[in-house]
């Protein structure tokens, strides 16, 4: 190697070449001081020959941290003596090749590599990665914890004893000093300008998605500490062709702050793991539990809507139409409060505070979906009330049939709503003693400090339609009160059967508004239903918006294969596993993450 030095350090660079002999062959003290002295100023010279200041270098070597001037780095972008690399980095990766039927996994190689072909030249790192020592000890504490409380009412449970056993040992070696650790996955691409990395990067990206592996631009703190990795090779680099099935070959299973913490759901089948509800972490505390009669749904939605009562302490209301759920919260020796709407009038005209022509078209939704009305029926009622409302500060049921019978409207239309209501005004007429509705007699609407369960008792209605114009009417009073932006947890609504409500629910329901902004509310609701369809055309907005959901077995292959809409399951184990579910088995899906898990519920049966 030549060395680039001027005529001037030539004698200093003979003379330190000179006493590096001396000192090795005398082993003196004073030529060994000497020889490092004159080694940093032959140093300096030359970096000064260069055009660049030795205090970079110095600074970059003793924090290791800092890049040299040749080096650059910004989000997704490193660049090395002018040469341009686009840093791309895995985020997460929801399958392994397990999960793929030969075929599928064929395909996905295939558009693997054409992705990176694309691309031209690309380079894939793997490099380890030291995790925050105390947060993963916090985990691994709760972690214990919840494993104790298993061993302890199952002390036959070997699985739960070699896990805690497990973690125990992982808690002691940390806590001696070892460091946890993971691995990340990087993908480097050469480009021309940095433009043109982006673009790439971009690509990639997209490509990667395709496939379903989730990516995102490295940011410059990570590209620094894979700079340094790469320097100290400790980062182990691939070519293109081979990392496929290292990359789809992580373990399968939901990301694990989804289920370490929060309700004890049941235990994962095939290993007997402890499963939780960690709804707190979710976007929104919604369940759904899709299964058909005798799969034990109800008895499920029952038993973790009394977790959710005991540990949130807030008030629970259920609705229930057959009258099995206030028989089985008897039997299970919960306490309860009966609300009989027989007793007490609905107070459906009374707006209590809200917007009055909010509340109009509120009372035209409870309508129109109790009774299956058409937009034009819907619209008339609208009017109707409208009218009776502008007249009367106080309108009755009396006022709006009057309002009704004063349109030009045919003898079917008017003979059709004077049926419905007529049955309204039954059901909403004021009784007298103490005139509360419904919804106030109990309280209800102020038990945030009184967490009690209640249950609506529907069972003594025979008319569909009377019973859903009851939930309705609840429900957007308990919404009413609570529509304040405040994501505190307030109160929790169960609703067995949900499809009676759901199925000619409205893009503007309040069924549809309590999915979608419920938590910023404060409202968790917890509905069961036995198909997918009961959803009617607004499914995927319902599937879409709910943070948990429990698939119970209905033994119908079409409807698994619909569920691939939403969870990464695979052809085999539609075949082998999921179509034999037994009662109180499901598959648990966590919004956000297409990996779910298949879980044995804790009921109170079981208990």
């Amino acid at each position: 190697m030549r060395l680039d030095l001027s005529d001037n350090s030539k004698f200093a660079f003979l003379l330190l070449i000179f006493l590096t002999i001396t000192a090795i062959v005398t082993r003196k003290p004073f030529f060994i001081v000497i020889d490092v002295i004159l080694a940093i100023i032959v140093f300096i010279m030359y970096k000064q020959k260069k055009g660049e200041s030795p205090l970079d270098l110095l600074s970059f070597l003793k924090r290791g941290k800092q890049q040299p001037s040749n080096v650059e780095v910004k989000e997704g972008i490193l660049k090395i003596n002018g040469k341009v690399k686009g840093v791309l980095i895995v985020d997460d990766i929801p399958f392994d090749y397990r999960d793929m039927s030969n075929e599928v996994l064929r395909t996905k190689i295939v558009s693997y590599h054409k992705v990176l072909d694309v691309l031209g030249s690309a380079e894939v790192i793997f490099r380890k990665e030291t995790i925050d020592k105390n947060d993963y000890l916090g985990k691994l504490f709760q972690r214990a914890q919840n494993l104790r409380v298993i061993v302890e009412s199952d002390p036959s449970n070997e699985r739960a004893k070699s896990e805690l056993e497990m973690t125990q040992a992982m808690i002691q070696r940390i806590s001696e000093g070892e460091m946890p650790f993971r691995y990340a996955i990087y993908f480097l691409v050469d480009a021309n300008s940095e433009e043109s990395a982006l673009s790439s990067l971009q690509l990639l990206k997209k490509g990667l998605e395709s496939i379903g592996v989730k990516s995102r631009l490295a940011k410059q703190g990570e590209i620094n500490n894979l700079l340094e990795d790469r320097i100290s090779a400790k980062a182990q680099g691939l070519p293109t062709q081979l990392p496929f099935l290292t990359v789809f070959s992580l373990p399968k299973a939901p990301k694990f702050e989804l289920l370490e913490d929060g309700i004890f759901l049941g235990k994962e089948i095939g290993n007997n793991r402890a499963v939780f509800w960690n709804f707190k972490k979710m976007l929104n505390p919604h369940t759904l539990v899709i299964g058909p009669t005798g799969a034990g749904k109800t008895e499920f939605l029952i038993n973790l809507a009394y977790k959710v009562n005991v540990f949130t302490e807030i008030p629970v209301v259920f609705f229930d139409t057959k009258s099995d759920i206030k028989l089985r919260l008897k039997k299970y020796g919960v306490k309860t409060k009966i609300l009989n709407p027989l007793m007490y009038h609905l107070g459906l005209l009374r707006p209590n505070g809200v917007n009055l022509d909010s509340y109009i078209s509120q009372l035209e939704d409870i309508l129109a979906m109790s009774f299956d009305l058409d937009k034009y029926t819907s619209a008339i009622l609208f009017k109707a009330l409208k009218n009776a409302y502008t007249k009367y500060e106080t309108p009755t049921w009396d006022n709006v049939i009057d309002e009704i019978e004063k349109m030009d409207l045919t003898l079917q239309t008017k003979t059709y709503l004077f049926r419905v209501l007529s049955q309204v005004r039954e059901y909403d007429k004021e009784l007298g003693f103490d005139n509360k509705d419904v919804v106030d007699k109990y309280d209800m609407i102020n038990a945030i400090n009184k967490p009690e369960v209640y249950v609506v008792d529907l069972s003594l209605i025979r008319s569909e339609e009377l019973r859903r114009l009851i939930m309705l009417s609840v429900l957007t009073k308990i919404y009413n009160k609570y529509s304040v932006a405040d994501d505190k947890l307030k109160i929790a609504l169960v609703v067995d059967e949900a499809w009676s409500i759901l199925k000619s629910a409205s893009e503007y329901s309040i069924v549809m508004d309590l999915i979608k902004r419920g938590r910023g509310f404060g409202i968790m609701l917890l509905m069961a239903t036995q198909n997918i369809i009961d959803f009617g055309q607004y499914s995927d907005i319902y599937l879409q918006n709910v943070g948990l959901i429990a698939f119970m077995n209905n033994g119908d292959k079409k409807f698994w294969q619909e569920v691939t809409r939403f969870v990464s399951i695979s052809d085999e184990e539609i075949e082998q596993q999921l179509t034999f579910l037994g009662r109180g088995e499901a598959l648990i899906h966590f919004i956000t993450d297409p990996r779910a898990v298949l879980v044995s519920l804790d009921t109170f049966a079981k208990a």
